[in-house]
């Protein structure tokens, strides 16, 4: 193998992979340790929940063709495969529901799901045989990265998210390897050579792709720890070359906080669970609908035909903004759009006073009554709700009926949404919710 050409100096990759490596487990605080294995437990339930999906059955057997050698365990399954395919596979289940926990960064705008590469921690630590205090540690300064390196994507790019997981994965699963800052560079410069993943995944005509797309990244980035480990070279200037990632991590203003220390109130303390199986800024939504449905029960005996015009007002941010107008949100064909589509959640949330799984069965998207609700639906932008319920995704839903009366539901925040930590019995009830239909009572315990 080829040795990679000197720098001047060290680069970005190399301080990446030495802040990585630095903070102990034991200097981890304890609210932010609290707050990972509650995510933990979350993730794992949303993997259990999955089991049933078309999709979910889909990437299971793709990793019986896969095969590899027995190491890590699956969610659902006794059966052990690699650590790669186990990232795929679990990293697949956690999110085909679009139910795993997200971020909102300092400035209240959506951050992601950092859980996505919980996964990776939770292979690195079985196939190393890590403490649990390493693998909690490992997850913390997961979620830190990813914040951190959100925040140097632009945010009107044309590059998705999930990108960033090529930087994280790797780091995570080789600070768990062991690996010394020299590998653990490698590892992330090869992980993140093959990491960039356009917004197509998440846009227009939302496919499958929408619930394997980290996956894929996360897989690669454990593959690139395992290469690394072994003295396989990357390209260590690859945020640094005009040749390399500078186009997808172009906001260089943030790139100096990229390796800052680690603060007492870390990127995992501002993750929230969700409620609703859909995406975090349609969560309110949700809720605004459910809100809704009990006031059309009470007034109007429970006839939403009577509705005549129905006002989604949500805070007004640029990605809300492009969210609203995505043709393939506003008239959602397939699953995977239409726990991203506005306005399927609030007709069926409205109609249905309720949603879960069960919204989505016989393609419900299609169905005439949902459709008509949908075409009543005017989804706006209200500056004034940003500062009603900073940092969160407030809905006001407004519903005139046919009689000029008007009904309201305000939802400043979202079911899941917390300012100050994860709320542990909320965490535990959904999680004995989500998984009923594949664990028993003690099995949960």
């Amino acid at each position: 193998m080829a040795k990679h050409a000197a720098a001047a100096g060290p680069g970005t990759i190399e301080e990446l992979a030495r802040w990585a490596l630095a903070p102990r487990a034991e200097e981890i605080p304890e609210a932010a340790v609290m707050q990972a294995k509650l995510l933990v437990l979350d993730t794992i339930g949303c993997g259990y929940a999955a089991l049933d999906e078309e999709s979910a059955r889909a990437v299971l057997a793709t990793l019986a063709d896969l095969g590899g050698a027995p190491h890590c365990s699956v969610i659902g399954g006794a059966a052990k495969t690699s650590a790669p395919n186990a990232v795929l596979v679990n990293g697949a289940l956690i999110r085909i529901l679009d139910l795993n926990d997200y971020v909102n960064n300092r400035k209240g705008e959506i951050g992601g799901h950092p859980s996505d590469n919980i996964p990776v921690a939770l292979a690195a630590a079985e196939m190393c045989g890590s403490r649990g205090r390493d693998l909690i540690a490992a997850i913390v300064l997961g979620y830190e990265l990813f914040g951190r390196a959100k925040d140097l994507m632009e945010r009107d790019s044309g590059w998705d998210g999930v990108t960033i997981s090529g930087l994280v994965a790797p780091a995570i699963a080789g600070r768990l390897m062991g690996l010394d800052a020299q590998h653990l560079a490698h590892a992330l410069a090869l992980s993140g050579a093959r990491a960039p993943t356009p917004l197509a995944v998440r846009h227009g005509a939302i496919s499958a792709a929408k619930s394997f797309a980290n996956a894929l990244v996360a897989q690669n980035g454990m593959q690139a720890a395992l290469l690394a480990r072994h003295g396989v070279t990357g390209p260590l200037d690859l945020m640094e070359s005009p040749y390399g990632l500078r186009p997808v991590f172009s906001n260089t203003e943030a790139l100096a906080g990229l390796t800052a220390p680690l603060p007492d109130e870390s990127y995992i303390m501002r993750a929230n669970i969700k409620a609703y199986p859909c995406l975090a800024t349609g969560q309110a939504i949700v809720a605004a609908g459910i809100a809704l449905n009990r006031q059309v029960k009470s007034a109007l005996g429970g006839d939403a035909s009577r509705l005549t015009h129905i006002r989604v007002a949500m805070a007004d941010m640029p990605f809300l903004r492009r969210q609203k107008d995505d043709p393939g949100r506003i008239d959602p064909t397939a699953r995977e759009a239409a726990d991203h589509s506005f306005n399927f959640l609030a007709a069926v949330a409205l109609l249905d006073g309720a949603f879960g799984l069960a919204q989505f069965e016989n393609e419900r998207w299609n169905d005439p009554k949902v459709r008509a609700v949908m075409g009543r639906l005017e989804i706006v932008v209200d500056g004034q709700l940003n500062a009603r319920s900073p940092g969160s995704f407030p809905c006001r839903m407004e519903a005139k009926c046919s009689d000029g009366s008007m009904l309201v539901a305000d939802i400043p925040d979202p079911p899941g949404f917390s300012r100050h930590g994860l709320d542990a019995g909320a965490v535990t009830d959904k999680f004995n919710a989500v998984t009923a239909r594949h664990l028993d009572a003690p099995a949960r315990a």
